[in-house]
């Protein structure tokens, strides 16, 4: 199918994001994720959960399945101590890169239990997703290159764009669904009431890491609440063409500075830090275009 002339000129040449990725841009990617990983658990000492009351913990995914005994011990200081320094150890072990197939794979296990253990004591947080299925799509693509070579087949470099296109795709598709989510579910109520009042006083009143104070006072700033009620429908339209990302370079240096101030006053209005998400906006600049040691080679 044509593209028409007038879509033409208004997208520019369409280019699949990373197309020309080498290795040493695969080892970067790892190294970025596998960071971030242990920064989050920096964040996060998981004994303190020994401290609250146990009835207010549901069990939910991989840790609905563990046997109670396994359970009752897990949410003990010992317990909890000793996942967070088993997934901190194998998030090091990955760090150099050797055996990664394995090491990515005990990553994805250990991420996904704390992942699972964090979930089981409050209302889930999205921005967990993409970097914890960022680590499945490292560990798939490694085990694939892995039996590639197990063939005695020679593993092609342009291969190394495989998983970096698809950690992109990942953080794309999670924006679309949020926004498709918001319109089918809410709209126009969502969009034409006082949603956005509502929200950033809930939030500015609930405990968070970050608590500027700010937005409980947007009722009583008409101006302010005006300009985010103008721009949610913005914010959504963006999230829903997040995908035209992975193609569209004009689109992409729009969607950037856009989500980034998202993100921005989400922290000074509602004390929601979406970092995740935004030290993956680093994977939204083709890197490999700009810098020849980054390309694959042949």
């Amino acid at each position: 199918m044509r593209i028409p002339a007038t879509l033409r000129s208004l997208a520019g040449p369409l280019a699949l994001l990373h197309e020309q990725a080498g290795p040493r841009l695969l080892r970067l990617t790892r190294l970025g994720l596998l960071l971030l990983w242990l920064f989050k658990l920096l964040l996060d000492p998981l004994s303190r959960l020994a401290l609250l009351p146990r009835e207010l913990f549901n069990p939910v995914g991989v840790i609905a399945l563990l046997p109670a005994t396994w359970l009752d011990w897990l949410l003990t200081v010992p317990g909890l101590d000793t996942l967070w320094y088993a997934a901190f150890f194998v998030l090091i072990l990955g760090l150099t890169n050797r055996a990664f197939a394995v090491t990515s794979t005990l990553a994805a296990v250990v991420l996904t239990i704390y992942s699972s253990l964090i979930r089981g004591w409050g209302p889930a947080v999205h921005t967990d997703i993409v970097p914890l299925l960022s680590i499945y799509a490292l560990a798939g693509f490694a085990w694939a290159d892995l039996l590639t070579q197990h063939r005695g087949k020679r593993v092609p470099p342009a291969w190394s764009a495989y998983p970096i296109i698809t950690i992109v795709a990942l953080l794309c598709l999670s924006y679309c669904l949020v926004g498709l989510n918001r319109l089918i579910g809410g709209a126009p109520g969502v969009f034409t009431g006082d949603t956005m009042e509502t929200w950033t006083v809930e939030a500015s009143l609930s405990g968070y890491y970050f608590n500027t104070g700010v937005g409980w006072h947007v009722p009583e700033w008409p101006l302010v609440a005006t300009m985010l009620k103008l721009g949610f429908p913005v914010i959504t339209f963006f999230e829903i063409t997040a995908p035209l990302c992975l193609v569209c370079a004009r689109f992409r240096w729009m969607f950037i500075p856009v989500m980034l101030s998202f993100h921005l006053l989400s922290l000074v209005f509602m004390n929601i830090f979406f970092f995740d998400d935004m030290l993956l906006y680093l994977l939204l600049v083709d890197w490999s275009a700009r810098f020849p040691s980054l390309r694959a080679r042949s």
